[in-house]
């Protein structure tokens, strides 16, 4: 493949005429959604007014670039008129390149504007609460092939593709207007509200595309694959594609499927069982898994692993059973830990989201906290106290200084990041069921997801949720662990 672009965005062209639709089925109609959620997920993922991508894109042969539209249907959910619609351009951020053209707006040509990393779309009249609006724009992604920044999120190394975030991305419309605040070098890069996607896909068909949601149509005509998924409720959409071979498992309404080139194979089962348990666990503690699959994915990713709605991604070092770290830990102990971790993340984060920039913690320390709950459901409290040292190990890296949990990302200085977010943050959380007792706290974690499914919490909205369960004062605790 060529070299990568240099970082870029870019708005090109004036088109002279409304482009046909991508798909003929109305964006308000929520039945091709259905397969893919469990019966229990049906009602709660109707989600009047949600926004709905409906999009198409083309991958070249080398897998380093490809060309797309997407029509979004966006309603104003807010209390005020927006004048305005916000997206962000992720691959500027991923040492890769987007360039966005013919942008309208409910079919009518309109100057959009980009900077930096972020795309303005001006609306030619105000979008009133309640009212909708259709934004169709076309794009093209030029992919990194290099591991930096990106930590492998949208790259192509290893003759593995990792396509995150790639698409111009809605921005969030919070209580402090659009949310376009640019990501730190460390922590995730997204904050996003639940959205329905509606995805066809056309690239080489030498390759195992894995996606997020479930596969509703495929054909292959001349050396091409075409595959369409849709996901919904979900926070994003992710592709990889690769030499895979597959293994899977059902747990109850849920397939679970993981894929890795196959001198890997045994590392795709290892992440498969891990998996399977860590769902069942969750599902009976907290409420039950949405979806009905499950997709497990390992690629060259920097990070040991990476969440996404229905689709977990593991590293592939990890994956060598026979391998160990330089410092002597078997990579099977990482993959089970990793793998466990990211499975949490289907519940904080997905399930229920928050501003990962500005509230990490309350997507990393309650996944991280299931990771712990993971370990005790499998092995006992003995083996579970045994691996919550590790977050102790994690706070070290900060010299276990009192830093504050409930910091944005770009607060915390190198390492400090990593070891309080899910060190001290992680120690934070066992704190507070100690505080409330197990039973108490379980029973306030359901309610906390239950409360938030599909929206956004903070963290006043958990200690508010936290407090009225325990009809206690938490403030103590939070000031010591939380609050700056």
């Amino acid at each position: 493949p060529e070299a990568t672009a240099s970082p870029v965005a870019q708005v090109t062209g004036t088109p002279t005429t409304a482009a046909p639709a991508l798909f003929d089925i109305d964006p308000a109609d929520r039945s091709v959604f259905l397969s893919g959620l469990t019966s229990s997920a049906r009602e709660a993922a109707e989600l009047p007014g949600a926004p709905v991508y409906h999009m198409a894109f083309t991958l070249d042969e080398s897998l380093t670039a490809l060309n797309g539209r997407q029509t979004v249907t966006y309603t104003n959910l807010e209390d005020v008129e927006l004048s305005e619609i916000y997206f962000h351009l992720h691959p500027v951020t991923l040492e890769g390149a987007i360039a966005v053209s013919d942008v309208t707006v409910n079919g009518a040509p309109v100057a959009a504007e980009t900077t930096d990393a972020i795309l303005r779309v001006p609306l030619p009249a105000p979008l009133m609460p309640g009212q909708t609006t259709t934004i169709d724009m076309t794009f093209d992604t030029t992919i990194p092939i290099d591991i930096g920044r990106n930590y492998g999120v949208l790259a192509y190394h290893d003759d593995i593709l990792a396509l995150a975030h790639f698409y111009p991305m809605l921005a969030v419309f919070d209580d402090e207007g659009w949310n376009i605040t640019a990501p730190d070098i460390q922590g995730d890069l997204t904050y996003s509200d639940a959205a329905f996607y509606l995805v066809r896909v056309t690239a080489p068909d030498d390759v195992v595309l894995v996606g997020t949601g479930s596969i509703i149509e495929e054909s292959r005509a001349e050396g091409t694959q075409t595959v369409t998924f849709a996901t919904g409720p979900a926070r994003d959409f992710y592709l990889a594609a690769g030499d895979f071979v597959e293994t899977s498992r059902t747990v109850g309404e849920t397939t679970i499927r993981s894929y890795a080139p196959a001198a890997l194979a045994d590392g795709a089962a290892a992440a498969l069982d891990v998996a399977a348990a860590a769902l069942s666990s969750l599902s009976e503690r907290v409420v039950p898994y949405p979806y009905t699959e499950l997709d497990i994915v390992t690629t060259p990713t920097s990070a040991l692993g990476i969440e996404y709605p229905g689709l977990i991604v593991g590293t592939l070092n990890m994956y060598d059973m026979g391998a160990e770290t330089a410092g002597g830990t078997p990579y099977s102990a990482i993959l089970e830990s990793t793998t466990a971790h990211e499975v949490g993340h289907q519940w904080f984060y997905n399930l229920v989201g928050n501003d990962q920039l500005d509230e990490p913690w309350l997507d990393e320390s309650l996944a991280s906290y299931s990771t712990y709950r993971y370990f005790v459901d499998q092995y006992g409290q003995t083996v579970g106290d045994s691996y919550f040292e590790t977050f102790y190990g994690r706070w070290d890296r900060a010299g276990r200084e009192n830093i504050p949990v409930g910091m944005p990302v770009a607060n915390y200085q190198d390492a400090e990041y990593g070891a309080i977010v899910y060190g001290r943050g992680t120690i934070f959380v066992r704190e507070l069921e100690e505080a409330m007792g197990r039973e108490a706290f379980d029973a306030f974690l359901r309610d906390y997801v239950r409360t938030f499914t599909w929206e956004e919490g903070t963290t006043e909205e958990f200690r508010a949720l936290a407090e009225a369960n325990c009809e206690c004062d938490l403030g103590p605790l939070f000031s010591k662990w939380i609050y700056k």
